[in-house]
């Protein structure tokens, strides 16, 4: 049975971490190790994560310099085989990680598996599910096709791709992301289904967002012209958002 490590970074989060941590408690997974970066709550966070009493799980207290930052000091001490990082708002399906743990078993490659997530908006007591798909290098222009808490990759990707940079306030993921594309790293579905609450930084922060991702598609070898190609579509979202 390969082990499975899940990165929780935390801030304050005694309001919403508890369905992330009940999440991991309701799995029927024996090999499971979660990580918990917090960045020096002031609230009851850490006694809330306590009180679940997690066979096995590490706890870290400290400053951090972003969120960036606190995956990489969980990516540093995790000993999984495959890994997923969670938000301390987001939360699993029961019994996933069986068939997480199957699909993985599979490749011998590096590997980013990505599934559905469905986002929830709990003051419009509404949800809408967002079906994960794999994207060409036009398409990526317009957003990687699945969200991040659906997504595990196996050592060999870490090991492949490295760290998260540290430089992206909000747009880390997406680096992470492009820079496993375009060193070849392999992209699979797998049955990965988890909650979402909408309205994150990214939504918060759409043109700085916007700016971070521009800027990695650059890093990663998008031309002027793909660069232009973003910008339009872009503007046609934009339009499209003002007419409907």
């Amino acid at each position: 049975m390969l082990k499975i490590s899940i990165i929780i970074a935390c801030l304050n989060s005694s309001k919403t971490i508890k369905k992330t941590i009940q999440s991991l408690k309701n799995q029927k997974y024996n090999n499971l190790e979660v990580i918990v970066i917090d960045g020096g709550s002031i609230d009851n966070t850490i006694q809330l994560i306590k009180s679940y009493k997690i066979y096995d799980i590490k706890i870290i207290s400290a400053p951090d310099k972003g969120i960036a930052d606190a995956w990489n000091k969980g990516l540093k001490l995790c000993s999984g085989d495959i890994i997923g990082i969670l938000n301390s708002d987001d939360y699993y399906e029961k019994n996933i990680f069986s068939k997480i743990e199957k699909s993985f078993s599979n490749w011998n490659v590096p590997v980013v598996g990505f599934g559905n997530t469905i986002l929830f908006d709990p003051k419009k007591e509404s949800q809408k599910i967002f079906k994960g798909k794999n994207r060409n290098k036009i398409g990526l222009l317009n957003g990687f096709g699945f969200l991040h808490p659906s997504v595990f990759f196996n050592r060999k990707a870490l090991k492949k791709v490295g760290l998260f940079n540290t430089d992206y306030r909000i747009a880390s993921d997406v680096d992470w992301l492009l820079r496993a594309k375009f060193l070849k790293v392999n992209f699979k579905k797998i049955p990965s289904i988890s909650y979402m609450l909408s309205g994150g930084i990214s939504s918060k922060n759409k043109y700085a967002a916007m700016g971070e991702y521009m800027d990695a598609l650059v890093k990663n070898g998008y031309s002027e012209f793909y660069i232009s190609l973003f910008l339009f579509l872009r503007f046609l979202g934009k339009i499209k958002q003002t007419i409907f």
